[in-house]
């Protein structure tokens, strides 16, 4: 598979981009890469064109001194779409992506108009940004670069990605899948040091800004969300659901926070039917709350 790279507002992002049809772009979170999306892509890929980008969130090769912050990589979100001159674009997006596509909502220097709707996955929102005991974590980075190293660089051991993927995933991830998916944030010092970064960037005030665009977005949002999930239990997902205007729940047992890897073809079926009935209803360019 071809992996393509395009500068955005300073940062190469790769990204491959498959398929041809009605187009999906990707979300992922902090310390993964797009791999994760791998086992969903597949089941897509025969009717949809999948973009599928490893953005700068602590996984990615080291970029140095550039701005990596969860404002920065939210603009590039619409920034890439723009580059790449995609419209009627669906963006779907888990844990810190989601968080940072809600933050690219309230941002009123960005253009939402090529977003034809979203699907949004266990994620960040409101005052989540980072949750849980991730929230500590981001803490640490921000009082202390070489301590947040060295928390993250224990996180990427062996131990400590087993660690996260059972807080993040019910299914027992392979070694071989789990190196796709942690990539440089497991090889790599630099990208480490860089993921301090990011993480010390996660901020509530980003998604609680959003609010008040989050209830004027109406385009269609599916929030597909895993129910065995400590992190971003289900009534998160109920909270966004009654705030946007135009949004369905739908809850997927037996899945956590990484919902692409415990239910793929559950998603895959979620991802397809909010799509088409999407593009079947048509969309309205004057819908409220978008710009012209």
């Amino acid at each position: 598979m071809a992996v393509h790279q395009y500068g955005v507002d300073g940062v190469p992002v790769s990204y491959t981009d498959t398929g041809t049809g009605p187009v999906l772009l990707f979300v992922h979170g902090v310390y993964v890469t797009g791999a994760l999306w791998k086992d969903l892509v597949a089941l897509l890929g025969d009717r949809y064109r999948c973009i599928v980008p490893t953005w700068p969130l602590g996984a990615h090769e080291p970029v140095g001194d550039a701005d990596l912050s969860a404002a920065a990589t939210a603009r590039r979100i619409l920034h890439l779409i723009e580059l790449l001159d995609l419209d009627d674009v669906t963006v779907v997006a888990n844990d810190t992506g989601g968080g940072l596509v809600l933050a690219a909502l309230g941002d009123d220097s960005l253009d939402l108009a090529r977003i034809g709707g979203l699907v949004l996955t266990n994620c960040d929102s409101y005052e989540h940004f980072p949750p849980g005991s991730f929230r500590h974590i981001a803490r640490l980075c921000r009082a202390s670069r070489r301590l947040g190293a060295v928390v993250l660089g224990a996180l990427a051991s062996g131990p400590g990605r087993g660690f996260f993927m059972k807080a993040v995933c019910v299914t027992a991830v392979p070694r071989p899948r789990q190196d796709e998916i942690f990539g440089p944030f497991a090889t790599n010092a630099g990208t480490r040091r860089e993921a301090v970064r990011v993480t010390a960037s996660l901020d509530p005030a980003l998604t609680m800004r959003a609010a008040p665009a989050i209830e004027r977005f109406s385009r269609p949002v599916v929030l597909a969300w895993g129910t065995d999930d400590k992190l971003f239990p289900l009534d998160h997902a109920r909270r966004l659901a009654q705030a946007f205007p135009n949004a369905r729940l739908v809850e997927v047992s037996g899945s956590s926070t990484f919902v692409m890897l415990d239910a793929p073809d559950r998603l895959a079926t979620i991802v397809a039917e909010a799509v088409d009935a999407r593009l079947e209803a048509g969309t309205d360019p004057d819908l409220p709350g978008l710009p012209d």
